[in-house]
């Protein structure tokens, strides 16, 4: 009895876990089957696909790209008086007033290797003048000498002193001449070596000799990554920390002629018109430079999302696809931001909620990456 038992027992586990794998087998056909879609996913390269029925659509704002006319700056840096032209009597150059000692004492050396080059131009000059006008003569004596010695008049002797008069006075002409090169080429030296060292200290040589009275100016550093939004005869304006409701208009006179190693910068000149005498060298200002008005292009600015060294917005493409699309972008405007390049204006993109999608972002780049090395490195 005790056996039957057994063996029915054991037939009815057996059935018993058939009927569980049974079960079990057609509920994963059923999970399986009706999976819901994903939410949000990669779609192709630079592709993200959003269900357009799911809770996280609804938190996206979509809105349009717009183009408006602007006055407001291109690019805000910060910048600082450097000289200024004071009014009064006496030559101009020493009506200048600048912002640190060092700085006027270079000016004041720069202006005294000026002189000593016009001093040693002018020497040269008449260095050489002089000595051609002393060979004209010596070789006059030993033509008239040769002369006199063919026909008996004069002795040999004094036509051979004449002509080593004359090459005594070509040696000492050209040493004369070579001294007066060399004191120029000096003084031509130190100008340029001053000149530099006035740049790097915040002043354009240049605008020293050119601006009219009651004129400040002001020098500010660039990033190297802005350099293409900065141009000569460019409209600026600056808003001063001690003059804050006052707003001097100016314009871009000069860049310098190479960027800083330390900070990749580049210094911008521009003089602004100071007739009441408000600014002071050394005051500081917030620069706005590229005021000139334009046609500027506006994007939401919580929908530019910024990794590593670009900024994205997401671009329509689409059957609920958005495309990455590279910008560059400039000041921000209020809510928006303007886009300086990647759009053209009227283009359907996303805005608030932007920031939900910036993993899968994040994922498509890496993944487009990728495959360029791939294609790099296969030669394709």
């Amino acid at each position: 009895m005790s056996l039957f038992f057994k063996i029915t027992g054991f037939l009815s586990v057996a059935v018993i876990a058939i009927v569980v794998f049974l079960l079990s087998s057609h509920a994963d056909e059923a999970v399986e089957t009706i999976a819901p879609k994903p939410t949000v996913s990669l779609a192709g390269k630079r592709l993200i696909s959003v269900d357009a029925n799911s809770l996280l659509e609804k938190k996206l704002d979509l809105t349009t790209v717009r183009i408006a006319r602007l006055s407001s700056p291109l690019l805000s840096v910060t910048g600082a008086v450097m000289a200024r032209l004071r009014a009064g009597a006496g030559s101009v150059e020493d009506r200048w007033q600048f912002s640190s000692v060092e700085l006027s004492s270079i000016y004041a050396d720069w202006q005294r290797t000026g002189t000593e080059m016009e001093f040693a131009t002018k020497q040269l000059a008449k260095t050489r003048e002089l000595t051609a006008a002393q060979l004209v003569s010596q070789n006059r004596v030993v033509e008239r000498l040769r002369k006199l010695v063919e026909t008996g008049t004069e002795a040999i002797r004094d036509l051979t002193a004449a002509q080593a008069n004359l090459l005594e006075i070509q040696l000492e002409g050209q040493k004369a001449v070579y001294e007066a090169e060399s004191q120029l080429i000096q003084a031509t030296h130190s100008h340029a070596d001053l000149e530099r060292r006035l740049v790097q200290a915040g002043i354009d040589p240049d605008l020293l000799l050119q601006v009219p009275v009651g004129t400040s100016l002001v020098m500010a550093d660039v990033p190297e990554v802005r350099l293409n939004l900065v141009a000569t005869k460019q409209a600026c304006e600056a808003r001063f920390y001690s003059l804050p409701n006052h707003v001097f208009k100016g314009i871009v006179r000069s860049l310098a002629p190479s960027l800083s190693t330390e900070s990749r910068t580049l210094r911008v000149f521009f003089e602004l018109d100071d007739q009441l005498g408000q600014l002071k060298p050394g005051m500081y200002a917030e620069v706005g430079l590229g005021t000139n008005p334009r046609d500027a292009i506006l994007a939401p600015a919580e929908g530019i999302l910024h990794i590593g060294d670009n900024d994205y917005i997401l671009q329509a493409a689409g059957n609920d696809t958005w495309y990455i699309t590279t910008v560059q972008v400039g000041e921000q405007i209020d809510d928006h931001v303007e886009i300086l390049s990647g759009l053209k204006g009227g283009e359907k993109v996303i805005g608030k909620g932007a920031i939900l999608l910036k993993p899968l972002l994040v994922q498509s780049l890496i993944e487009s990456q990728k495959d360029a090395e791939f294609s790099r490195g296969n030669g394709l």
